[in-house]
């Protein structure tokens, strides 16, 4: 399934299109719309993840991130076929939620496993160069589906 949606782009995401569904929001075209783009961020960013030096892909940190990434997309996946009634669409403001709290820490638990790196191993310039270059897109698809999940539970999760 990560090689499936990781083949997509994410949508343009603009101010302006968070104001206009924040005028006519609604929870339907919400979950239509996330229980596709979701997966597609995450297999994305996952797929970037996959990509960073094996060193650094053995740090702890980033070991507790990838996991972190694995169980929300699998969580997220279980929506791409299920039948959209009201009890499926409290489930998923239910797990939007959770998979936000689980990645709470994100940033803090990324920035040690760098640190875990450089305390264990010699970093040439390019390997920085190329791990700064990914945290910069990680913490920008991290803001991003931050945004979708806090938009959606703003409006229709009874737990903000």
């Amino acid at each position: 399934m990560l090689d499936f949606y990781s083949q997509f782009n994410p949508s343009p995401l603009s101010i302006k299109k968070f104001i206009d569904f924040g005028l006519n929001a609604s929870e339907q075209k919400s979950f239509i719309f996330l229980r596709k783009e979701l997966p597609v961020r995450l297999a994305n960013i996952m797929k970037e993840i996959a990509l960073l030096p094996e060193h650094l892909l053995r740090m702890p940190s980033v070991v507790a991130v990838n996991d972190w990434y694995i169980r929300s997309f699998q969580e997220i996946i279980e929506f791409e076929k299920v039948e959209i009634n009201s009890r499926t669409m409290e489930h998923f403001c239910d797990s939007l939620v959770k998979i936000r709290n689980r990645h709470s820490d994100v940033v803090e638990t990324m920035a040690q496993g760098v640190l875990e790196l450089k305390e264990s191993h010699e970093i040439d310039h390019h390997t920085e160069h190329s791990i700064q270059y990914f945290l910069d897109r990680f913490y920008m698809s991290r803001i991003s589906i931050r945004m979708l999940i806090n938009q959606h539970s703003k409006y229709f999760s009874k737990y903000i």
